[in-house]
Order: C-alpha cells, then structure tokens, then sequence
C-alpha cells in the first residue's frame, strides 16, 4: 500500500494498489476513523475512484471529517432557535403591554359591568381615550340607568300593589265568610259565597306569596342562623302528619350524616323545607312513599309521581304549573328557587322509575 499523503482541504488520503479483477467503481460513503489527536472516533465522508497510471491501477481514497460541519449546524441551529424565541418574546411582551394599555378601559368596563347590580347606583366609567370605546362608555351608562330606573320603578309598582291589595282582600274574605253565617241565604247562593271565599283565598295566598318573593329578591332577609338540618326536617314532618297520614303516605329517613347544618334565615328556612316537602305529598299518589336522605352538605326527596306535563328544566319558572290540580299558581318551586339563589345553594330534579327526585346541594 503507498502512503498517505496529506493535501490542501482533505484530511488524509488512501492509495492503494488494485488487481484488476478488484477494481470497483466510484462511489462516496460513511465511516468511523480513530483521531489519535482527540483519542476517539470521529465520523468522516468519503470518496473512492479509481486511478490508472503506467498501465497499473490505484485505488484512492479521499477523506473528510464531518465534525466541523456537524458542529456548525448545531450551532446554526442553536442560533435561530434562540433568535426565534427571542424574537416571539419579544413581540409577545411588547404585545402584551400593548394590549394592556389599549385595552384596559375595557377590561374596567367589563369588571364594572361584573359587579354591576340593579339595586345600586348605574355604572359610571371614566374618560375614554379612543372613540370606539367612549361610544361604548355612553351606551353602557345609558343601559346600566335605564336598567335601574326600571327595576326601582318596577319594585314600587310590586310593593304598593301588593300592599294595596291586602287591606280589600281582607274586606272581602270578612264580609263574605258573614254572608256564609248568614241564615237568609239559600243553596244557590251559598254556592256562589263557598266559590266567591275559595277565590279570595287562593288570591290572598298569591299576593302572599308575591310579596314573599319581592322581599326575597330585594334581600331583607339578611339575618343568619345555625340550623341543623335533620332536626328542621322532623319538626316540619311532624306538623305535615296529617297531610302525609290522610293520603296513607309511608315516609322513609336515610340520614347519614345528622351534622349537615344551615347557615341562614330561619324563616327562609322554614319556608324552604316545608315547601319541598308541601310538594312531595301534593304531587304524590294516594299510599306513595316519601324518601328524604341526608347526606354531607346533601338533601334528597324523592317521591312517587307521574311524569310532569312540562319540560323539567321549566320546573322552577315562575307560573308554570299541572293545570289538573286548582289552586296551584305554580310559584311554590320558583319560591325555593329563589331562596336557594340567595344563599347559593344548588337544586337539581330528574324523574326516575316513576320518581320525582330533588337534590339540595348546601354551599359548604
């Protein structure tokens, strides 16, 4: 084998004598060659031709290190990297002090708007620096007050009729319950009185009830207690016996955890339970049963019953009721569900294997 000689931008040369029957062509490849120098393998690009030179053949090789070449695309690579997320810093932090500063009068309109309610005062914002966001500013104010004009003059309006009704209906329920003392009067208009009194009675129940409401919603409840749960259920059961024992309805208790307390108005939650439990018997069947569990921070009622004649998730509207039963206004459930929106309480109802189902979730 000659020498290998060392030439300007190769990093050795092979030459080599060949037989004629070892000639192979040109062709370029890979391999690993052992630098003495850094005392490891490194990886080198090669070429190999071969020479004829006096009728001999040669077999050459060129070799060339692809380290550097390695090493400069990693460093390129490393460079653009860092350049690129320098550069989406950058634009992102100049964006986002940008943005903050185009933005912020609006994003204090929004918060406003939050904490904007309809028994305080309008919102007011401040000065606006671009046109499109000061338009905005007058129609938000506009809205906000003339949100607030209605509701005060709405909540007059509820307050002096229901008020103004109380004192006409008590009139008319006195002087109709003397007429049905009376002796004078025959079948006929007794008839007609009996009507007349069940009318009143049921018109008297429903300004009660309104106004109930209206207190509810303008918050005048505001004292809280601690009431434990299971004890209110059997106080309240114990005045609903005979409702429950006239229609042969079997009550089961599952209370698994008696600890469960209320943190609220008493009243409110007198009204809350017996309601929900006013509505298990109403809306059961004659020898029904009624089954109440409690749970950590958890009611359940349930009920036998038909399904309702209207959507479930219309249960707790306001009017929506079973028009086969009188008397029902249907604002029994929509009362509850004020309550429980007024100390953020949860109330969820399905209908399962003829079972009507409410579940009270009690803010921890």
């Amino acid at each position: 084998a000659n020498p290998v000689f060392s030439l300007p931008g190769i990093d050795s040369l092979s030459v080599q004598l060949v037989e004629p029957d070892e000639q192979r062509d040109e062709f370029f490849g890979d391999t690993l060659m052992f630098d003495v120098k850094d005392d490891q393998y490194k990886t080198y690009r090669f070429i190999q031709f071969n020479s004829m030179n006096r009728d001999i053949v040669y077999q050459v090789k060129i070799y060339k290190s692809t380290n550097p070449t390695d090493l400069l695309v990693e460093r390129v690579t490393l460079m653009m990297t860092l350049m690129v997320i320098l550069f989406l810093a950058g634009i992102f932090i100049l964006n986002r002090y940008i943005f903050a500063s185009l933005w912020k009068d609006f994003f204090e309109a929004i918060e406003k708007l939050k904490q904007f309610e309809t028994t305080k005062e309008p919102v007011v914002l401040g000065e606006q620096d671009i046109e499109e966001f000061d338009e905005l500013k007058q129609a938000l104010e506009d809205m906000t007050r003339r949100l607030a004009k209605d509701y005060r003059e709405l909540k007059e309006y509820t307050d002096h009729t229901t008020h103004e009704l109380q004192t006409p209906l008590a009139v008319i329920k006195s002087k109709t319950e003397l007429l049905i003392q009376s002796k004078n009067l025959g079948a006929e208009e007794m008839k007609c009185l009996q009507a007349i009194n069940t009318s009143i009675q049921q018109l008297s129940r429903l300004n009660a009830t309104l106004t109930l409401i209206t207190r509810i919603e303008n918050r005048q409840f505001t004292e809280k207690e601690k009431i434990k749960l299971t004890e209110l259920l059997d106080r309240h059961l114990e005045l609903l016996e005979e409702h429950i024992d006239l229609r042969n309805i079997k009550v089961q208790k599952n209370y698994r955890d008696e600890n469960t307390v209320l943190y609220m108005d008493q009243g409110l939650a007198d009204l809350l339970i017996v309601n929900l439990l006013k509505n298990a018997i109403v809306h059961n069947i004659d020898g029904g049963s009624i089954v109440l569990e409690v749970l950590e921070n958890c009611l359940i009622i349930k009920n036998d019953g038909a399904h309702l004649q209207f959507r479930p998730e219309d249960l707790f509207t306001r009017f929506v009721r079973d028009t086969s039963r009188s008397g029902n206004f249907g604002l029994v459930l929509s009362l509850v569900k004020k309550v429980c929106e007024t100390y953020n309480f949860s109330i969820d109802y399905r209908h399962e294997n003829q079972q009507h189902t409410f579940i009270l979730q009690l803010k921890p």
